[in-house]
């Protein structure tokens, strides 16, 4: 067993959460724990081999998977915005290189979105020379002067003559001011453990500079609070192999001087004291996504979702080894289509908020949960050749382009390590629950008949066709039996579209066109998504999304 405890100096802890800055962060993150070491690791001038060890043992750190957390209760205290100075340069202007380094960065930004790789290349090594300028203007400007400055500048200094910027600063306050992260089934050889013992007694904070701390190794944990789970109700930031080099690339870009986010995971956690819930039934696609963002481009409407999902499969497909792998065309060998579950391609719409608009934010790729490691590898050596046309340099994940004809040329960007939106995250439509509404409609199996009929008896006939329907496809997605289908006249939810704005699926005439309908599912015990369902369900039509707990 690995235990670090965490004893809080002040009683309190400050850090905003990762995802509002009006509300704190409890328990810490494990995350935030992982950078206080890095940061106190490059900050000591240690000895070479001393420096090397604790290296080591950082990666090996990283590589132990999600701890379990010892914390207790926390009450936050109310956030006020307070307004203080600004940590400008004062003595010696840097504005000039400044706005050069964002023109720089704006004809870059152009460049990609334009394609031209040569543009991009060039622009690339702009955006270096100025940011190298900028760095070395703040360099000097923050040097103690050899002579006098200009007295008009120097007044910059004063309090009273600083710029102030609003500024929250959330902190919360535990019941015990000390926090235990374990790891049971981590067990750490003797120069390891050392390292880290040694490493952990410099630390000085976790989180905002005024989080004092005093952290060690203990040989016993206190009672588990929290517990890593697939359906945990909280979500946290966590660590996994490759976490320091992802800190060293991203401070390298940074040097503390422009906003930036921490390299993480998301890992849902889950209360230790709760009863073990019955375990629920889940469907045959996995939840474990692999997510593109929209970085630039037109914005899509939702309803172009089929059609950006097939022109996605086709460049994957023009990257992917030959002869074509099953998992990713959905056609066997003979031609015919695939009896086995393959990738799906997923547009991820803004719905179910009272400012959704229903573009497209990004588009998920979906395996089957049973895929092997041979068929994952597949489909990311396929995407990496992708990227591998517009990588620049030492760019790890650089945004792809899909052409879209007319409507012109949409930019993606893999996310791997940034914290996502909820429209992007995987949890958002995976979570377990009883009731899921339809965002995009379900394209069934087999021809209902008129769902929008006026005679009373064939809109029963074909409702009750369509309901059977969509019954059949959630056995056949490895999900229980509904006990209530609702085929719904109109989108269920905010900023979704209604079915007749689709256009026919399938495109071509001469197959069999579906009809298309919205659908709400309530089941006996609550299930886990994701849920697509219907003949389009692996070009994002039938994507289902779990109603929110009150």
């Amino acid at each position: 067993m690995l235990a670090i405890e965490v004893s809080f100096l002040t009683g309190r802890y400050v850090a905003t959460a990762y995802n509002t800055r009006t509300e704190g962060e409890w328990p810490p993150h494990p995350a935030r724990l992982f950078s206080a070491l890095v940061a106190t690791h490059f900050a000591d001038g240690s000895s070479a081999a001393e420096s090397a060890g604790e290296r080591d043992a950082l990666e090996w750190l990283e590589g132990q998977g999600a701890p379990d957390i010892a914390a207790s209760q926390a009450s936050c205290r109310d956030v006020a915005t307070v307004f203080v100075p600004v940590n400008d340069v004062a003595s010696t202007d840097v504005d000039r290189e400044a706005a050069d380094a964002d023109q720089a960065r704006s004809v870059l930004a152009a460049a990609r979105a334009d394609g031209d790789a040569k543009a991009i290349a060039r622009a690339s090594r702009n955006v270096t020379k100025a940011e190298t300028a900028l760095s070395r203007a703040i360099r000097r400007a923050t040097a103690v002067p050899e002579r006098s400055t200009n007295p008009r500048a120097a007044l910059r200094v004063l309090p009273e003559h600083r710029t102030r910027q609003p500024r929250t600063f959330p902190s919360v306050t535990p019941e015990q001011p000390v926090v235990t992260y374990v790891w049971p089934a981590a067990h750490p050889e003797p120069p390891f453990r050392a390292c880290l013992d040694a490493l952990l007694a410099r630390v000085v904070r976790v989180g905002h500079s005024s989080s004092l701390v005093s952290c060690r190794l203990v040989d016993q944990a206190p009672s588990i609070a929290w517990r890593p789970s697939s359906d945990g109700e909280l979500t946290l930031r966590v660590v996994q192999p490759g976490q320091l080099q992802a800190l060293t690339r991203a401070f390298e870009q940074h040097q503390e001087l422009e906003p930036r986010v921490m390299p993480a995971r998301p890992q849902a956690y889950e209360r230790a004291g709760a009863q073990a819930s019955t375990p629920v039934e889940r469907s045959v696609f996995s939840d474990d996504w692999l997510v593109l963002r929209r970085v630039a481009g037109p914005h899509l409407p939702m309803t172009a979702a089929a059609g950006l999902a097939r022109t996605i499969r086709k460049a994957l497909l023009s990257y992917a080894e030959a002869p074509a792998p099953e998992v990713l065309s959905g056609h066997a060998a003979d031609g015919h289509p695939t009896l086995q579950p393959h990738l799906a391609i997923v547009p991820l719409p803004f719905v179910g908020h009272v400012h959704a608009s229903g573009a497209v934010h990004g588009v998920a790729l979906v395996l089957p949960r049973a895929a092997d490691h041979d068929a994952r590898r597949t489909i990311y050596a396929a995407l990496a050749r992708w990227e591998g046309e517009f990588r620049i340099e030492d760019e790890d994940t650089p945004p792809i382009k899909v052409n879209l004809g007319q409507a012109g040329e949409l930019w993606l960007e893999r996310v791997e390590w940034a914290t996502l939106p909820t429209t992007l995250k995987p949890s958002t439509w995976c979570r377990a629950a009883q009731v899921w509404y339809s965002v995009t409609p379900v394209a069934l199996d087999r021809n209902p008949g008129d769902l929008w009929a006026r005679d009373p008896r064939k809109l029963a006939d074909a409702t009750g066709e369509a309901i059977e329907g969509v019954t059949r496809a959630c056995v056949r997605l490895g999900l229980p039996s509904p006990r209530y289908v609702e085929i719904l006249p109109a989108a269920p939810l905010a900023g979704a579209a209604k079915a007749r704005a689709y256009p026919a699926f399938p495109e071509d005439a001469n197959r069999t066109r579906r009809t298309l309908c919205h659908v709400r599912l309530e089941f006996e015990s609550p299930v886990a998504g994701p849920v697509m369902l219907g003949a389009g369900r692996f070009v994002g039509l039938g994507l289902f999304r779990p109603q929110v707990a009150p």
